[in-house]
């Protein structure tokens, strides 16, 4: 039998397309997936795509529907009481690192997405809300046993925790080398002690406990969205 090569994407689109809080309305937040997802299949047309939906209430069965056909696979976590637990209050790193860990573990150990995954050689994560724009080449984050994320950026933290948390690596977009994944998974856990312990966010909490023996930083990562808090557009 023929070795089986690694020459698939894998892009995680995580969202919340039913939050209770944010300046981005419920009606706003699906429209803005479906243009990424959109976007996503045009820059990728052959990568397989999973909508991890951590919505603390659950969306309509027949816009979840719609949005399924427009993936390969849907998530649906609303009914999780660990993520739930999280979006109820406004905790969103929090959540965002649960329902990572959980979409990981469904890579690992589905037996169909065990099956897949020999055959995937790169792993992104894309919010919601992010239109890929052009000069995004998948070419620049095939890295083997590396994390790709936008080049570091300083910290806002004004306080004494700026002496610790001196930077931050946007996780609006970031990959990894299928190698990683339970060294992700890992750093996932210790993101939650982090933002838990010194009350930073999950971008703070990810440059501070990934390797940087893995991390390789890029000038621009060809993405744009908007900021839930603020409803502003942001090019990456």
């Amino acid at each position: 039998m023929a070795p089986i090569i690694p020459e698939l994407d894998l892009f995680i689109v995580t969202s919340a397309l039913n939050a209770t809080m944010g300046a981005v309305s419920r009606e706003d937040r699906i429209t803005q997936t479906e243009e990424g997802i959109k976007s996503l299949r045009e820059k990728c047309p052959n990568a397989i795509i999973i909508l991890s939906d951590g919505s603390p209430i659950k969306l309509e069965k027949e816009k979840l529907l719609d949005l399924s056909e427009t993936v390969n696979i849907c998530m649906d976590w609303s009914e999780d009481s660990d993520i739930r637990q999280f979006a109820e209050n406004g905790r969103k790193s929090e959540a965002e690192n649960v329902l990572m860990i959980k979409t990981m573990m469904i890579l690992k150990h589905n037996p169909d997405m065990m099956q897949l995954m020999p055959s995937v050689r790169r792993i992104y994560k894309l919010s919601g809300r992010t239109v890929i724009n052009s000069g995004f080449d998948t070419n620049e984050h095939n890295q083997f046993g590396k994390y790709v994320f936008k080049k570091r950026m300083p910290t806002w933290i004004s306080d004494d925790r700026n002496e610790i948390y001196t930077d931050l690596l946007i996780t609006r977009m970031f990959s990894l080398c299928p190698s990683l994944i339970d060294d992700y998974i890992e750093v996932c856990y210790k993101n939650l002690n982090t933002i838990n312990n010194f009350k930073v966010d999950t971008e703070h909490a990810h440059f501070f406990n990934i390797n940087k023996e893995y991390l390789v930083e890029l000038d621009t990562i060809h993405c744009q969205g908007v900021v839930a808090g603020s409803g502003q557009t942001e090019v990456y």
